[in-house]
């Protein structure tokens, strides 16, 4: 493998609302056999692999935006940074106490608030996926934290407050960072997408100046400064755009293929 692409998923590879469109679906396939190509997302391992069989993909992808590279032939990851189980149960406790809605990507599922009201992401792709790859959604047992959940790489919150972003940006074990709009993504400290490219490169022999990364979100931009080429989507936050090598088209206009094709 001389070169490697690594993709984003939504907004990005995925229109909201929409569906990956054949030309970006055929662009990918006919990549040479020396171009690897694969995704790195905020997504859990859980509910990525359709993604994983639709790309036919062979080299690990980026889970959990950062915390976790996993091997989907071998079915192990290749790369984890996982919580201390002392800064999981802490965390959750106060995101508890302050009634905060939440979801933890762990080891052996998606563990929810048994009143969560964000659970309508996960239960449509376990509607769309057959029975052997649907994503393990498990409450949590909240009276008692003590036993928490194996190897747990990232907690996502719904509607936090301004005050509890900043509290919890302070604190050195955590890596904030956001993947979409109201909602925060939190990993254990130096877990970042780029990170994860960097790892994943290594592994692959690939040099970081041979690997294309493309994006749309300010979780992105660790990609876009690992040392990769990075690639915007036309719809990508100016923020991000400010540290991409390259702005491409929009993802509803085919961006990935279009670079793919054309300016990388």
């Amino acid at each position: 493998m001389d070169r490697l692409i690594v993709c984003d998923i939504d907004n990005t590879l995925l229109p909201a609302g929409g569906k990956i469109s054949e030309e970006t679906l055929s662009t990918i396939r006919s990549l040479p056999s020396s171009t690897g190509f694969t995704i790195a997302t905020g997504r859990s391992f859980h509910v990525v692999r359709k993604f994983v069989e639709e790309f036919s993909l062979s080299a690990p992808v980026i889970t959990s935006n950062g915390a976790q590279v996993y091997d989907y032939e071998q079915n192990c990851p290749i790369y984890e940074n996982s919580f201390p189980d002392d800064v999981a149960s802490d965390l959750m406790e106060t995101l508890i106490s302050r009634g905060f809605d939440f979801v933890a990507y762990g080891k052996d599922g998606i563990f929810y608030r048994p009143e969560s009201a964000h659970m309508a992401f996960f239960n449509n792709y376990n509607a769309s996926v057959r029975k052997e790859i649907r994503a393990p959604l498990i409450p949590l047992n909240e009276k008692d934290l003590s036993d928490t959940p194996e190897k747990l790489t990232k907690i996502l919150v719904y509607e936090p407050t301004d005050d509890l972003i900043q509290e919890l940006s302070a604190k050195k074990a955590l890596e904030v960072t956001s993947s979409m709009h109201r909602v925060i993504d939190i990993m254990p400290e130096g877990c970042t997408k780029g990170n994860a490219v960097v790892a994943l490169a290594s592994y692959l022999h690939v040099p970081m100046e041979n690997v294309f990364c493309f994006g749309d979100g300010d979780n992105d931009i660790s990609m876009f400064t690992c040392g990769a080429v990075g690639v915007a989507m036309g719809n990508a936050s100016e923020k991000a755009k400010s540290f991409a090598s390259v702005i491409t088209r929009n993802c509803k206009d085919d961006g990935v293929a279009y670079a793919i094709r054309h300016l990388i």
